[in-house]
Order: structure tokens, then sequence, then C-alpha cells
């Protein structure tokens, strides 16, 4: 559905749907404090999964855009630790939350990070983009670099 939903609407909307998504499922998640029922936290996994997966495709067919090839990889892997990396970080601060205040209170901080990280893509020039930005036109030498056969060196003796 990703390739469907780019089609019909603008890519900064597109980009912005995952972390108000997310900050939607916070939310209704939230909610299940005042009102304990399977349908809003089934709700609000469906948030969390839909929502951000098209985040996930949007910003890596922006960052495969604007990232000039011969830097995609060495980009793509600090956006992996990056985000990877902070998933222990955000567990344990959950753990240690949960154990001190209780799951209420991890459910309300939840919330106040989405609704944090949402603020900050809608304040962001990317959630008003249009459509995708053109790549930057490779540079010669890169370009170049790219065309040469491979050489290897033969070990000497």
């Amino acid at each position: 559905l990703g390739a469907r939903v780019l089609r019909h609407l603008r890519f900064g909307t597109v980009v912005a749907i995952g972390p108000l998504c997310g900050f939607a499922a916070a939310l209704v998640m939230a909610a299940t404090i005042l009102v304990p029922s399977p349908w809003l936290a089934g709700a609000a996994f469906f948030l969390i999964g839909a929502g951000p997966m098209l985040w996930t495709i949007s910003t890596t067919t922006l960052r495969q855009s604007v990232t000039p090839p011969e830097l995609l990889g060495r980009t793509s892997a600090i956006v992996l630790v990056a985000t990877q990396g902070a998933r222990p970080l955000g567990a344990a601060l959950g753990g240690l939350i949960g154990s001190r205040w209780g799951i209420d209170a991890c459910l309300i901080l939840a919330t106040i990070g989405f609704a944090i990280q949402a603020g900050t893509i809608l304040a962001s020039s990317v959630a008003r983009l249009a459509v995708l930005p053109e790549p930057e036109p490779v540079p010669q030498r890169a370009a170049q670099a790219a065309s040469a056969p491979l050489a290897f060196a033969r070990p000497s003796g």
C-alpha cells in the first residue's frame, strides 16, 4: 500500500504520517488507562505498525534520493545504528519508570515522546515537501570511479 499512498498524497504528508500515527497510537494506548479495552489496544498496535511503516518507506526513499551514491551505505548505517541503538535505551528507561511509577506513567511518557517527535517532523521542512526532491547530479570524479573497471593488486613474489 505504500506506493499507492505515495501516489495520492504529497510526499511530506506521507513522511509525517508515521510520527502522527505513532502519536495517535500512544494516545489510544494511554486511553486504556481510563477505558481498559482490547479493541483500543488493538487499534493502537495497528496505528503503531501501519503509520511508521509508511514513514520508513518514505524516509528511506528520501534518503536514497538526496544522498550521494558513494555515501549511501554510510548514511544508511548511521540511521540503522541510531534507530536500533536507541531501543535498548528506551527499554531501560521504560523499565526504570515502570518499576518506580507503574505502567500508567510509561504510557503517559511514551505519549509525550511521540508528541515531541510528531511536533518535530511537522515543524521541519520535510513535512512541507510536495514531491520527492530530484537527486543531485553525480560529480564527475564519482561517475568516473563508478565506471572504471576494478583493479586488483597482485601479490609480489
